[in-house]
């Protein structure tokens, strides 16, 4: 079909806003630079499409963080620190997480999404963070190396904002793509599947909690051959902090030939919204009758968004890689550290894990943020620069807060070079985010 375009007239486009620092998404990452950089001084706006921050946390209703903690030889080391640990903190204080939940090799921190909203706007209204909610990027203007505007869009129409750095948080790179910057979507045109979160309430969790992961695999394994393969056995099923509640993370998104979606594109994005919830309302019917505890199991919520664990990943001047992860290198301008092992949401029922040596972590350059080609534009979260493996290991919530903490720390720092995010001192920058509170040099146990 042939396609026809339509020339929207000029108009003039308010400049509503002219912060230091433009921070766009308001996931873990977002929160994390928004924050670093308010305590630095400077002037920030903090943009979201929803009602609330949390990003992957909330909106997808994630259930736990990832990322936290390292395995050592006498249990569990702390690699994140700074803003993830005040969170952290408040949560508990207010009963609204639970303590690391291990299986295997992998660990989780249980909180409650909803505590997680308010944790995450108390701490930026402290920081004096200035929150736009239902609030878009849509377009960038630029010149040269660097953005010299962005376009945002909301329900009272388009206005410009003016910033000193940007920030992009969007887990998508959208900032960044619309600017221009180089970027890769996938490996051979194919991301990680994605996944619909849900939380089933009235579970007798006693009775579940006696189920080893192991032993939901192998239930779960026979009903798929007994009733049609389902999507996905390799599932996390966890108790959280609201009682009788048990979150889900067990569907696995694709299309009707098996292949992950893009979800760039908005028609497949929406396809995989509805595939999500049809397949919630599945594992949902499997758990009442094969899984004990979940009789009289309900769905109380399913994440209004798809949980995303890849789309863009923007070309910055290092791409963490492979390698880098799994033999545990660490640069020397480490802004964040990860143990968390390579997890490949591949074709199959199955998830691919590839671990790191006990006792041993690597880091994130900062040259992982800093965005090829461009002065005054960071990216911070799942849409760092990284191949595919590596961005498999690094897209963990927790590390996200560690480097969007380290992000808004470059930025302020940046804006007294007169926005360059490549004359920023990584030595000082270290020494500042070591200040915070944030683990450069974990304490392996």
């Amino acid at each position: 079909m042939t396609q026809s375009f339509l020339t929207e007239p000029a108009r003039d486009i308010p400049v509503t806003h002219r912060p230091d620092v433009l921070v766009v998404g308001g996931g873990a990452a977002g929160i994390a630079a928004a924050c670093a950089a308010a305590r630095a001084g400077c002037s920030v706006l903090l943009t979201e499409r929803f009602g609330f921050l949390g990003g992957t946390l909330t909106a997808v209703t994630l259930g736990g963080m990832c990322g936290g903690y390292g395995n050592g030889s006498d249990g569990l080391f702390e690699l994140v620190g700074g803003i993830y640990a005040r969170i952290c903190e408040r949560l508990f204080r207010l009963n609204g997480a639970l303590p690391v939940r291990r299986s295997a090799r992998v660990h989780a921190l249980p909180y409650d999404p909803n505590l997680m909203k308010l944790v995450t706007e108390e701490l930026c209204r402290e920081h004096g963070v200035e929150l736009l909610y239902h609030t878009s990027a849509v377009a960038v203007h630029s010149t040269e190396d660097r953005i010299t505007a962005v376009v945002l869009e909301n329900r009272g129409g388009r206005s410009a904002v003016i910033p000193g750095m940007v920030i992009d948080c969007s887990g998508d790179g959208d900032i960044a793509a619309f600017a221009g910057a180089e970027f890769e979507l996938g490996h051979d045109g194919h991301t990680q599947f994605s996944s619909s979160m849900f939380r089933a309430s009235n579970v007798d969790t006693a009775a579940f909690s006696r189920l080893t992961r192991e032993d939901m695999r192998a239930i779960l394994e026979k009903v798929s051959a007994a009733e049609g393969e389902l999507p996905r056995t390799a599932v996390a099923l966890y108790p959280g902090p609201v009682a009788g509640m048990v979150h889900f993370n067990a569907t696995k998104l694709a299309r009707p030939d098996g292949t992950p979606f893009n979800l760039t594109d908005p028609a497949e994005l929406t396809e995989a919204e509805q595939e999500g919830r049809r397949q919630a309302y599945r594992y949902l019917d499997v758990a009442r009758r094969h899984l004990p505890g979940f009789e009289k199991a309900q769905i109380a919520d399913i994440g209004p968004m798809v949980g995303i664990r890849e789309t863009r990943r923007i070309t910055g001047d290092y791409i963490l890689t492979e390698e880098d992860v799994l033999n545990c290198v660490k640069p020397a301008d480490t802004i964040a550290c990860s143990a968390w092992p390579v997890e490949m949401h591949a074709p199959g029922r199955g998830t691919i894990w590839r671990h790191l040596p006990d006792g041993d972590y690597y880091g994130i350059p900062y040259r992982s943020l800093t965005v090829k080609g461009f002065a005054n534009l960071l990216v911070s979260g799942r849409n760092l620069s990284a191949t595919q493996t590596a961005q498999a290991s690094a897209r963990v919530s927790a590390t996200c807060f560690a480097m969007g903490e380290a992000a808004g720390m470059a930025a302020a720092m940046a804006l007294g070079t007169g926005g360059n995010s490549r004359a920023v001192s990584v030595p000082a920058l270290i020494a500042d985010l070591t200040d915070a509170g944030a683990v450069l040099h974990p304490i392996v146990t």
